[in-house]
């Protein structure tokens, strides 16, 4: 990666910005946020397969105590064999890891399979030619209904991940990925996590410290650490995406009932001039120092943390990487990219939080955070630990609303129109209730000085008209009604581009 801090946001830049808008559309402004829904008849540890390497002794001692823990039948245990525990050839994945793979989850049903556990000491590199990819995230998409070959970025999203629009605070609602399965061409993809970390010893504490704390209820600290010094000038695209992700991520742990530490300047947690520490962290997520770990954390049983860089699962065994060291000094769950996954690639923290808050166990909200399969990243923990199982006020709600303002498309080609969708918390009136909108170039973006949402009514739908333009434009399009207000960014692109 040629700039630490300067991320390029994907390979193509239109097709990294429309983030779910079409399910984002049909999700959020027909039906609002939704509280989980039942996941089937199936009880979750029995959909989970778990995968250990028959040349390491300990990796099926890790299996076996993850498999006792969690009341996971020992029909689903699944063996492979492999020489290598770090990184493996594309061949040798297919004939020594997929083909297994694929016996065992056929011997149980492929769709009746959820979640897919590596133990200790399994690959969790495959390499092809020169690149480097997450091993696990090939298995996620074993029967290659998702991509035949290409890497993730070259597909886009998959479809179980949720859309969001972070500065506009618009994001598809949880859906339980058993609830996705049932539905009639849904692909058989599968949350992939493994127990991995320095020792035998620290893949069985992941177990351990995820069943505390969903006995005794995780608490502590939420700690975020920006970098660009504040969201309210920044649009909602390429480095400065990650600050909104982490700025709505601490907007929700705030309102779910933690004290939170928000920190937007450059330093980092733990570095000069003035050292910020998170001591008893319950969750944590924030960037950026490449393949380091900045020893400024305790973390309590069940803590949950998110470290954005291209390394920061670089080996989930050791080295100076963020998540082998996170998991040493005794986090719970984290996730991360083998090699440089691109922003946008790595999960993003606000939904992958509120996904939590709304009742999600992590392999189901770690899946639907992460837009593309096939690609770099690794989750480490134990996808069934469900932190919150009563989701947390106010996001358990029956019928949650928030302020939102929604773009579909949210990139386009200037000279094109498009739309826009708003939302209230509270229902308008019987009058009705009339919300302003503006745009910070009207020369190029014409849209309605307002639009009024029915009685009794939380959302309206507008329409927005571009101009063409000479080189790539970001647009602020913002809307206010009564005490509410909430902005977005609209990106321009040139014809030829």
């Amino acid at each position: 990666m040629a700039a630490e801090k300067s991320w390029p946001a994907s390979n193509s830049p239109v097709g990294t910005e429309l983030r779910g808008t079409l399910s984002l559309v049909v999700l959020v402004f027909l039906c609002g946020w939704l509280p989980p829904v039942a996941s089937g008849q199936i009880p979750l540890n029995e959909r989970v397969l778990v995968v250990y390497n028959s040349n390491a002794p300990e990796s099926l001692a890790v299996a076996k105590y993850y498999m006792t823990q969690r009341s996971i039948p020992q029909g689903h245990l699944c063996r492979i064999s492999v020489h290598e525990d770090d990184t493996i050839s594309l061949d040798e994945f297919e004939s020594r890891v997929r083909q297994p793979v694929r016996k065992c989850l056929e011997a149980l049903g492929q769709r009746k399979i959820l979640y897919i556990v590596l133990s200790y000491r399994t690959p969790y590199v495959v390499t092809i030619r020169d690149q480097i990819d997450s091993l696990d995230q090939f298995i996620a998409d074993i029967w290659n209904e998702y991509s035949p070959s290409r890497a993730g970025n070259e597909v886009g999203p998959h479809p179980y991940y949720g859309g969001a629009q972070s500065q506009g605070n618009a994001y598809a609602p949880f859906v339980p990925l058993a609830v996705y399965r049932e539905q009639p061409h849904a692909l058989n993809i599968y949350s992939v996590w493994r127990l991995d970390a320095a020792n035998d010893r620290l893949a069985k504490g992941l177990v351990d410290k995820a069943l505390i704390a969903e006995k005794q209820g995780l608490s502590g600290k939420a700690c975020f650490d920006l970098q660009f010094g504040g969201v309210d000038a920044l649009p909602d695209v390429d480095s400065a995406s990650g600050d909104w992700d982490l700025h709505q991520a601490a907007g929700f742990a705030r309102r779910a009932g933690f004290q939170v530490t928000e920190d937007d300047q450059k330093a980092e947690f733990g570095t000069a001039p003035a050292p910020l520490r998170c001591d008893a962290a319950a969750l944590y997520a924030g960037w950026y120092s490449l393949n380091h770990y900045n020893d400024a954390f305790t973390w309590n049983p069940g803590a949950i943390g998110l470290h954005l860089d291209s390394a920061s699962a670089m080996n989930p065994r050791g080295g100076a990487n963020w998540s082998a060291n996170a998991v040493i000094k005794g986090i719970t769950v984290t996730s991360g990219a083998v090699a440089e996954p691109y922003l946008t690639g790595l999960p993003h923290p606000d939904q992958f939080f509120l996904y939590l808050f709304q009742g999600a166990n992590v392999g189901d909200a770690m899946l639907r955070s992460t837009e593309w399969l096939r690609w770099k990243i690794v989750n480490i923990g134990d996808p069934l630990y469900r932190p919150f199982p009563h989701a947390l006020a106010p996001f358990n709600a029956a019928e949650h609303h928030e302020t939102f303002l929604a773009l579909s498309p949210p990139a386009i080609t200037g000279g094109n129109s498009l739309s826009g969708f708003i939302g209230l918390s509270s229902p308008a009136p019987e009058s009705g209730a009339s919300v302003s909108l503006k745009s910070d170039h009207p020369d190029i973006v014409g849209l309605p000085s307002s639009v009024t949402i029915a009685p009794n009514a939380y959302t309206a739908k507008f329409s927005i008209a571009t101009h063409t333009v000479n080189s790539r434009t970001t647009v602020r399009i913002s809307m206010a009604a009564s005490e509410e207000g909430r902005s977005n960014t609209l990106v321009l692109y040139p014809a030829s581009h």
